[in-house]
């Protein structure tokens, strides 16, 4: 049994992910390099995902949602590791990581409001 739910648990993994576990061979061993490796709150994996954040760009003809998705990834990882981001902090970074083909929605956004409030639809 203990195979079996290595095995899905592999291959859930996206392949990125996948070659850092590939070598073991039990369910606890598998989770506890998967939360070594992605779930610390270490300084340095701090940084990292925050440099993620500030330097996401959404490239032209990238769709939209495929960009909103790895930016809520990248803030729910953050959560995980106790780095909490003020809602027009995210709202801001956001409209910042859109192409110039979204300048006139970014100029809407900033100047047409007095608050800015990034909401996820449910």
């Amino acid at each position: 049994m203990d195979i079996r739910a290595t095995n899905t648990i592999q291959l859930c993994l996206a392949d990125e992910v996948i070659y850092n576990v590939m070598d073991e061979d039990t369910t606890t061993r598998l989770w506890s390099r998967l939360k070594m490796l992605y779930m610390t709150k270490s300084h340095s994996n701090k940084l990292y995902l925050k440099k993620q954040l500030y330097e996401l760009r959404m490239k032209e003809g990238t769709v939209v949602l495929e960009h909103l998705n790895f930016f809520n990834k990248v803030i729910s990882e953050l959560l995980a590791v106790d780095v909490k981001i003020d809602e027009e902090d995210k709202a801001l970074i956001l409209l910042n990581s859109l192409p110039k083909s979204y300048d006139h929605i970014l100029t809407t956004m900033l100047y047409g409001k007095e608050t800015l409030i990034l909401e996820r639809s449910r």
